[in-house]
């Protein structure tokens, strides 16, 4: 009997759908329907992304979002059939959508995250039949009364990845006007997907594409198998078995790619391109070389909004030899990706017959595929949650090689999808850090010779192709470190304070003033760490460099750590750091420090609730300090926003240091709120106190402890504080509060 947490097929009985219409296949429908054909169902044509949800989410409705968006796109209510022996659309005029939820709720926190990653995995996997729409479909996990995800999975041959970020975006915006009682009324499409599908077709057929089929006649001549050694031989017929590994991709690497495109009047792409070319030559010692990428294909602003597969693959071949520097390379490959999209409309599926891979079961038409783009699905909102893409489990291979560059908000990251059938897990690691050591050279000496390739008689992973030094760990910069002890002497084990963006770290002085003298304390912040030459990408890498400050700071002993509203994220990190390390943590105190996502995570009448009382707190300081007070505080609660900043710095003038010193205040800030947000909250079982300022409403919020309920020991204490406003926790009578909490807690009496 399966358990509650997992889904179990219900039998419905389907009415035939009723089918209005039906259109020709476009060249990729045609494309993918001809690789189905080979293995009916095969999973590496399925596109599954994962959404995270923050906030309140009702099922009923997030059903019928997604029915409005079948009834707004064609191609989501599209089946694939044969006519004449043809495969044809066969578009309905209504299909129901049914959005199947499993409750996660129940289990422990670990085993909410891995129940939801098999369950994501199995949905990937999952074959669709061609023949019965609609080729996609959602389920919602629900982790708990705040938090969600939904695992979207479409067909490739319905849709492609802008389609997906299409979905995303119609879902926000259906549920939005469903939220307020309204029917969702989305924009009205000005073609449909048969529409462009008709006259691609009609195009081809009527010879005006010619020129390009003549052009890509002339580029595949004699053209070469191009593929890395694999670690295994391979197969006689083609599995789909993929997996992928990821690495993010340090900003001044990427900084430089960029610059260095700029400079030579080139594109990202291209220079990237160049480097993977390098990497290719060295790897296989060929130097023709062959791989393949896509175009989006969406020529036209009317076909931006329109959900389906428009993507085209191009095939790109560029000769490479000794005799070229890096920055020849990059104008190699700049002539042959402009050539190839001067061609772009030529359909892949009409390349295949070309191609010297043609009707060999063991292989793909093209080894090594590359992709360059920016994330799909960003950060999207409504009144109810936010709504932003996670990474997704890959559901087959379609090539033995797939590298990946996308763009986030934390910087480019390079994927690695590799067939499991050929490489293992280290060769595929490899490759991805060899790229980026690669790229690290060839930027810093463009106009050097190529490196020679390696010898390709090794196999892929011999120690001769390795460095002989295993890898160092991270480099961490903390040069500039600003400490400030306000108590040097004294018994008991140190305590740092963390605060990542105070303008004053004097801030906690209060508080080291009422832990009396026998108490060390030094509060710590780090001005732009490093680590690996650029900035931190996580909490995890930021917490790193404070780890080393710390251990820097004192070598030996037990450590008390303290860290005040966001810096308390970092605070435990670098508690849970220092124990793995096996030193010692005798106490954690956060200090009005709210868990990731908390807020965003309540539901919308308590975060409301939350705000009607902050204004009538605001109503308050008017009437009890006056105008100066109130327009004080509401100073900076405004410049919290970017928008408000922005206008403050175009209409008042300041002089010059004292406007940077404000903006690194901001940047700092939002650098960090950023980082909090993509953390994944941790389990900690040390001691920690919380304690919460006046700028909490008394009675609120609904978990006193700020969201960290479930990841601290089962009945760590919280503790609400005097003192006004946010930083009013350093009050003297807030401090003093504190420091008998602390005392009690180590086992101390005042002094």
């Amino acid at each position: 009997m399966a358990n509650q947490f997992t889904r179990e097929p219900e039998p419905q009985l389907r009415e035939p759908e009723r089918i209005v219409m039906t259109a020709k296949c476009s060249s990729a429908q045609e494309r993918y329907w001809e690789i189905d054909s080979r293995d009916p169902g095969t999973p590496a044509l399925n596109i599954a992304v994962k959404w995270r949800i923050r906030g309140h989410l009702d099922a009923s409705l997030a059903q019928d979002a997604f029915q409005a968006i079948l009834n707004r796109h064609e191609s989501l209510r599209t089946a694939i059939r044969l006519e004449d022996g043809q495969p044809v659309q066969a578009i309905a005029e209504q299909i129901p959508f049914k959005l199947p939820e499993i409750d996660l709720s129940g289990l422990p926190e670990a085993d909410r995250t891995r129940e939801a990653d098999r369950i994501a995995q199995s949905e990937a996997c999952t074959r669709f039949d061609l023949g019965e729409a609609p080729l996609l479909r959602a389920t919602l996990l629900r982790k708990s009364r705040a938090e969600a995800v939904i695992l979207v999975v479409a067909h490739h041959i319905v849709s492609d990845g802008w389609s997906m970020g299409l979905i995303a975006k119609d879902f926000v915006a259906a549920y939005q006007a469903l939220g307020r009682g309204r029917e969702p009324v989305l924009p009205e499409l000005p073609l449909q997907y048969s529409d462009f599908a008709e006259g691609s077709q009609d195009s081809l057929e009527g010879g005006v594409l010619a020129r390009e089929e003549a052009y890509w006649q002339r580029k595949l001549a004699e053209l070469p198998i191009v593929e890395v050694p694999g670690d295994r031989p391979r197969p006689a017929t083609r599995s789909t078995h993929g997996a992928s590994l990821s690495r993010l991709l340090p900003r001044p690497l990427t900084t430089g790619l960029a610059d260095l495109a700029r400079k030579e009047g080139t594109t990202f792409f291209s220079v990237a391109y160049a480097v993977l070319l390098t990497l290719l030559r060295q790897r296989t010692g060929a130097s023709d070389l062959v791989l393949s990428t896509q175009m989006a294909n969406r020529d036209d602003v009317e076909l931006e909004t329109i959900v389906g597969p428009f993507v085209n693959t191009l095939v790109l071949r560029t000769k490479a030899s000794e005799e070229q520097s890096f920055l020849d390379l990059c104008q190699a490959a700049r002539d042959t990706f402009e050539d190839a999209v001067d061609h772009h409309q030529w359909p892949f599926d009409r390349l295949v017959a070309l191609l010297p891979t043609h009707g060999d079961a063991g292989r793909p038409p093209i080894s090594i595929n590359f992709i360059v783009q920016r994330a799909f699905i960003g950060e999207l909102a409504n009144d109810s949650f936010q709504l932003s893409g996670i990474p997704s489990p890959l559901p087959g291979a379609l090539y033995d090689l797939n590298f990946i560059l996308v763009e986030r908000e934390e910087g480019w990251r390079l994927t690695c999808e590799y067939h499991r059938d050929l490489y293992d897990e280290a060769t595929a690691y490899e490759l991805a850090a060899q790229f980026e050591s690669l790229a690290e050279t060839l930027v810093a000496d463009p106009t050097a010779r190529l490196p020679r390739p390696a010898p390709i008689s090794l196999p892929i992973a011999s120690p001769l192709w390795l460095p002989a030094t295993p890898a160092l760990p991270p480099v961490i910069d903390v040069t500039a470190l600003r400490r400030t002890w306000l108590q040097k002497t004294g018994t008991q084990p140190t305590l740092f304070a963390l605060n990542h963006t105070a303008h004053n770290l004097r801030l906690y002085r209060p508080l080291s003033q009422e832990l009396g003298p026998d108490q060390p304390f030094a509060a710590l912040q780090l001005l732009d760490p490093l680590v690996n030459g650029a900035a931190p990408s996580s909490i995890e890498q930021l917490a790193a460099a404070y780890c080393e400050a710390i251990v820097a700071t004192e070598p030996e002993g037990s450590y008390r750590l303290a860290g005040f509203c966001r810096s308390g994220v970092i605070t435990l990190e670098v508690a849970k750091q220092l124990l793995a390390s096996g030193r010692q943590v005798d106490l954690v105190m956060l200090i009005d420090c709210w868990a990731p996502g908390y807020f965003l995570r309540l539901p919308y009448g308590a975060r409301l609730w939350f705000r009607l009382k902050r204004a009538g707190r605001f109503a308050r300081r008017f009437w009890q300090g006056g105008p100066r007070s109130f327009v004080t505080r509401m100073s900076f609660w405004l410049q919290s926003t970017a928008a408000v900043r922005q206008a403050k710095r175009l209409i008042f003038w300041r002089p010059a240091e004292e406007a940077a010193d404000e903006a690194d205040f901001w940047r700092t800030t939002d650098e960090l709120e950023a980082l909090v947000q993509r953390y994944a909250l941790p389990n900690y079982d040390g001691r920690v106190l919380i304690f919460r300022s006046g700028a909490i409403p008394a009675g609120w919020p609904p978990d006193a402890t700020l969201g960290w309920a479930g990841h601290l020991a089962p009945g760590t204490p919280c503790f609400s504080v005097d003192g006004e406003g946010h930083e009013g926790a350093f009050s003297e009578a807030g401090s003093r509060t504190m420091a008998e909490r602390i005392l009690e807690a180590t086992g101390q009496s005042r002094a």
